[in-house]
Parts: C-alpha cells; structure tokens; sequence
C-alpha cells in the first residue's frame, strides 16, 4: 500500500489514499477520498480504510462490522461501517470501510480540570446507552457472550493459581511479582452476582471516542462481547485513572459516579472486576508468574538468588516483547509497559504505594 495513490472507474474516482499514524494493535489505518455521483451530482467523501495485519484478524473485522451495523440501526453515536472484506484476493489482507470522522478524542479534553468533567459526564452517559441496547439485536451474540465467559475463566485461573500454588517457588519471581503475589492473596474473596447481560465494548477508553459536537462517538469495537457491565465500567475507571493519575479530581471515581447517576442504579459487582481489570492489566504487562507446568517443574530447581536473576530476565524479556507490539499502537499509555504494571501493582496493594517506582 503506497501512501499516495488514485483509482478510478466510470462511476467512481479513489484518490489521496494516505497511512495514518493512530495505528492499533491488529491493524493498519489509512484514510482516502471518494469521488461519485449521487442525484445527479459530483460529491466528494473521505473515507477510512482499515487493513487487518494478519488473515486471522478477519473475524474481529468481520464481528466489527457486524456489531457496528446492529448499533447503527438503533441510532447509536457509531460510525457507518460501508463493507468489510475477509478473503485477500483485493489487497492481500481483509480490510473494512467506513466513514471518516474528522474529531478529536476524548483524551485532548482530559488535560483541563473542567473540560475533563464535562468529558467523563459524556462518556458515561453514553456507556449506559450502549448498555441499554438489546443483546438480541446483536449478531452472533451467543459467540459473543462465550468470548467473555473464556477471559474470565482464564483470570479466575490466573487468580486461583496465585492463591494456591505461586508459594512453591516464590523464589522464582523478581521482587516487583513478589508484592504481586501478596496483593492479590490479600484481596477480598468476592463471588460475583448474577446480572443482566449487556453488549460490552471491552476496550471503552478515553482514545476510542471521538468527541464530534458535544457528542460522543464510539469507534474501535473490535474486542465487543456481552456480559456484566460492570467489567466495562471498571475497565474505564483504570484507563481513566491511568491517563490522568496526578489530575486533582480522581476521573475514575467520577466516571463511576456518573455512570449509576444516569443508570440509575449501583453495579453490585463493581469492586470484583475493578480487581479482576487490574489482574488483566498486571498479567498483559508480564506480572503474572508462569503457571505453565514446565516453568513450574524448573522453578522447582531455582535457588532464591538464581531465582531473582532469572525472574527479571524473564520479566525483561516480557516487557521487550510487549513493546515491539505495541510500539505503533495509537495509545501512548499502552506504550509504557513499566508504567502499567506500577500502577496495576499500587491499585492492588490499595494504593500503598503512592510514588511511580
């Protein structure tokens, strides 16, 4: 894919197709013209063109699209989603179309203490909308509704294996899983409530809404399932909190409130899955010690001092990894895998830790 090139037919002209530099973790994001005739007159269009990096990535593609259709016909803030291609036969990746929304995220207002507010208010306001919307309506949503139950039975695992078996070879770890370890055996035991399920964004950040005359407009659905809202909500209290931690209003807190202001109701499982998020973000940022059955066996042969030298290099390692992933993603935040797994580690010790070590 060049960064400028045009196509053209009888009906219809392609040109200005340039890269964009937001990119995400799975995809490559380009923006490009459209010149076509409509009512009998010329019109001009800008469109975004998103290239999936792997033929795997398809489904997320295709479950996207989808779900921003559904959401589209109940006349939620979404963009419209225009055509989405699996097979590679056109430009060697799946890709998908959809319309251009020329708009600032909602991080560019985070920065000021009384824009931020007004912000948040938004932001929840159209969280609970979203949450009001019929999973029915969705398609696939019994796969969807699977998707949520496997992540949250891998987190329950992670946590079960951190209660019951990390002590077997604590000396394995570096100091920084160590003080992971101790926190989460130290967190309450909470069984979550059975709720109402909901179409749940799953990634529902400052980065992901486009603030486009007063309103918000939600992009980026690629991780969607359905299940508890309260994961969603305590997904952006972290995200929140992590974009503006030193800000003088505590935004996640605030988001909280707003969110079951307009809701009209408490999420009875709010605590859990702020937890279970934080365990999510400590185990994506290398936090969580191996609990495959091999690294078990050679933990087992580890002295306590081997084991610290080892441990951080894994570790190291890890967050290497992590980085070169990461390293286009459009969220700076997600660039700085120390960062994340500090504040995960300072969250699930209840804040003890107040300074960014």
């Amino acid at each position: 894919m060049t960064d400028s090139l045009s196509y053209a037919t009888a009906d219809v002209s392609v040109h200005g197709i340039r890269r964009l530099d937001k990119q995400g973790r799975t995809s490559l994001m380009y923006s490009f013209f459209g010149t076509f005739a409509s009512e009998g007159y010329k019109q001009t269009k800008e469109f975004i063109l998103r290239v999936y990096k792997e033929e795997n990535d398809a489904e997320k593609g295709r479950k996207e699209f989808a779900i921003l259709n559904a959401l589209k016909e109940q006349n939620l803030p979404v963009p419209t989603a225009y055509c989405f291609e699996e097979h590679c036969e056109v430009l060697g990746k799946p890709f998908m179309i959809m319309e251009r929304i020329m708009a600032k995220d909602a991080s560019n207002y985070l920065n000021d203490e009384k824009n931020s507010k007004i912000i948040v208010k938004k932001m929840a306001k159209s969280l609970v909308n979203i949450h009001k919307v019929d999973p029915k309506h969705v398609e696939n949503s019994n796969v969807l509704r699977q998707q949520y139950e496997l992540k949250q039975q891998e987190l329950l695992e992670a946590r079960f294996f951190i209660n019951k078996r990390s002590p077997r070879f604590l000396g394995f770890s570096p100091p920084h899983q160590r003080r992971f370890i101790a926190a989460v055996k130290k967190l309450t035991c909470i069984v979550p409530k059975k709720v109402y399920s909901t179409l749940l964004h799953l990634d529902y950040e400052p980065n992901h809404i486009l603030v486009l005359n007063g309103r918000c407009i939600v992009v980026d659905w690629g991780e969607a399932s359905i299940g508890d809202p309260a994961y969603d909500v305590g997904w952006t209290y972290h995200k929140l909190r992590l974009e503006r931690e030193n800000a003088k209003v505590d935004l996640g807190e605030y988001f909280v409130k707003c969110y079951e202001k307009y809701g009209g109701q408490k999420l009875v499982n709010l605590q859990f899955f702020k937890d279970n998020v934080a365990i999510e973000m400590a185990k994506w940022s290398g936090l969580l010690p191996f609990y495959g059955r091999r690294s078990r066996n050679y933990a087992r042969l580890l002295s306590i001092f081997f084991g610290d030298f080892i441990g951080e290099f894994m570790r190291a390692l890890h967050v290497y990894r992590k980085k070169k992933i990461m390293a286009g993603h459009h969220t700076s935040v997600w660039t700085n895998i120390g960062y994340i797994q500090s504040y995960a580690l300072r969250y699930l010790e209840r804040d003890k830790y107040k300074t960014k070590d």
